[in-house]
């Protein structure tokens, strides 16, 4: 496993507060993307989406104050080569745990989504009652992949192994198994059309939730009008809108205790997938604020 100095820090903050000692938050990237089956590209993400992150305004416009203060710290590149599945894992796992067993909050930038489970692994060491809010296209409910149980489509399969609660939202993309699977398991999954039918949607995502929530949002849950950078993107997703009034919801009751974006390839249609997930990053780091 290789580890390289991140060129550029998240929001371009340097030195003050965020300094790994006293920072709140640690932004970590990892650039994987070796069990990805359509489009690669997404080990390039985490450079790209720090990059972008230096544009944005720190001052929130739904919140209307500014939420860098706490600390945000950029961690070191881990940039896995050559090593399997397995180990990747491992390595992402005890990067992380150093972190949350730190007392910080871990935002962690793909990569694919397979990095989640490492993430998780680590969270449920210190939040033993932790659930997660998976905001994505796909169930990736599959129990291996390709040969593998650690593929990008198995990650809330392996949620499901570990008997940690789950919420899915923006599901819209699984095949009959994985379909039996949600209906034997009475999993909660909630598609843009339940979604849309339903004014009361957020409020119930929020009941199937813990008080403590790891995040995991892959990209491809916006709809690509919005996200048209990722590797298999579907039609018929969540707006910007909906996705940023669900991640301030979930702040604003719960404890959000770490987080992920992935699945972003950049340099698709521009900047612009690069750039809103920086901007959905910086939301993410606003909302875990807002519980007390």
């Amino acid at each position: 496993m290789e580890q390289n100095a991140t060129p550029g820090k998240f929001l371009g903050l340097e030195g003050g507060p965020a300094e790994l000692d006293s920072a709140r938050f640690v932004v970590l990237p990892v650039c994987y993307d070796d069990t990805a089956s359509f489009l690669k590209g997404t080990a390039k993400a985490p450079a790209a989406i720090i990059a972008a992150s230096e544009q944005l305004e720190s001052f929130d416009e739904v919140l209307l104050d500014e939420f860098h203060h706490c600390g945000i710290h950029t961690a070191d590149t881990i940039k896995p080569d050559g090593i399997a599945p397995e180990q990747v894992q491992q390595q992402i796992y005890e990067t992380a745990k150093r972190f949350i067993q730190a007392g910080k909050v871990v935002l962690t930038l793909g990569g694919e989504h397979s990095i989640t489970v490492a993430l998780v692994r680590a969270a449920v060491e210190k939040f033993p009652d932790v659930s997660v809010l998976q905001i994505d296209a796909h169930a990736d409910l599959r129990d291996e992949y390709e040969g593998s149980r650690f593929s990008h489509a198995c990650v809330m399969r392996r949620m499901y192994d570990m008997h940690i609660p789950a919420v899915g939202v923006g599901i819209r993309s699984f095949d009959k198994a994985q379909y039996r699977f949600i209906d034997e398991k009475k999993l909660k999954v909630f598609s843009p059309t339940v979604i849309a039918e339903d004014k009361k949607w957020i409020s119930e995502v929020l009941a199937g939730l813990t008080d403590n929530v790891y995040l995991s949002l892959d990209i491809d849950g916006l709809d690509p009008a919005f996200a048209p950078g990722t590797g298999t993107p579907e039609p018929g997703g969540l707006t910007y809108e909906q996705v940023t009034d669900l991640i301030l919801a979930v702040g604003g009751c719960r404890k959000i205790v770490g987080a992920d974006i992935v699945e972003v390839i950049p340099g698709i249609a521009g900047v612009t997938t690069e750039y809103l997930a920086a901007r959905l990053a910086y939301k993410i780091i606003v909302a875990a604020q807002l519980k007390k």
